[in-house]
């Protein structure tokens, strides 16, 4: 079975936890950074957009190894309308590795953006339980 690498930010981890079918091989977490993007707060939402950035941005999170097809599909239609998985290259801040990775892009509309960055402990303490749960 094929597995791949998800970049995703703070929070996802959250969610690859409400995963409930096993894998052929573990699921590995390490830190890393996808460059020329930055992360925001959307308005009236608890959850978060990942968009490409001109300026020299870049946006810390967790790059997920041996995800499944199946747990892909699973995601991409958690993630709706909203986000397209988009292929970048991420740097694995544990190995120094360059990787591609599926990482979930925002799609929508840009002003829906609130500009400022987005609060991973806000949204654990204030969020909709239903965006940290697949």
């Amino acid at each position: 079975m094929t597995s791949v690498s998800v970049f995703c930010l703070k929070c996802s981890p959250v969610l690859y936890n409400n995963f409930d079918f096993p894998t052929e091989s573990p699921i590995l977490l390490h830190p890393a950074v996808l460059e020329n993007y930055v992360r925001s707060g959307l308005i009236d939402e608890s959850y978060p957009a990942l968009v490409p950035s001109s300026d020299s941005c870049s946006v810390t999170g967790i790059v997920v190894r041996n995800v499944s097809q199946k747990q892909v599909d699973r995601l991409d239609e958690f993630e709706g309308d909203e986000y397209e998985s988009r292929t970048v290259v991420v740097h694995d801040l544990e190995t120094g590795e360059a990787l591609e990775a599926q990482c979930y892009i925002w799609v929508d509309d840009m002003k829906r953006l609130t500009g400022a960055d987005w609060d991973f402990e806000e949204f654990m303490q204030t969020g909709d339980e239903g965006d940290r749960k697949l």
